[in-house]
């Protein structure tokens, strides 16, 4: 198998197509005229982001519920070369911060957490050394 794409279950569809559109500034492949499903250029990954109750409906599934405070349901990272330019810029244009860029505790990384809508957060990350190894 391969992995093709990561599929953003979401309630706000509005809200979520203009955060990973203008805010995070993925390029659109493909967006329906409902405003029920996109499909994003994210580098090295596609993104695409699909109405939570059409999902549900697709399989016979019951509406989900949806949650004034939702935990966060997912991280989706993204390598930056300067995580401190990268989260200013995302601040500025209107991303929520979670954590100011900072140094992970094992020393490998340096990253920043922002809020994306429905629950999900996004990680910005830059390598400062090769990630420690596995313990067998």
């Amino acid at each position: 198998m391969k992995l093709d794409n990561f599929r953003l279950l979401v309630n706000d569809f509005a809200a979520s197509f203009q955060f990973w559109h203008e805010i995070i500034g993925l390029s659109v492949i493909y967006q329906d005229e409902h405003s029920t499903y996109a499909y994003f250029d994210a580098g090295a990954a596609r993104l695409e982001l699909l109405r939570a109750d059409y999902f549900a409906k697709s399989f016979g599934g019951a509406a989900p519920v949806q949650h004034e405070n939702q935990d966060h349901r997912g991280v989706i990272t993204f390598q930056a070369d300067d995580v401190d330019a990268t989260y200013a810029e995302l601040v500025k244009r209107g991303a929520p911060s979670l954590a100011v860029p900072m140094n992970h505790p094992a020393g490998f990384a340096r990253l920043a957490l922002l809020s994306a809508p429905d629950g999900y957060v996004v990680e910005v990350f830059q390598s400062r050394s090769a990630m420690p190894k596995a313990h067998q």
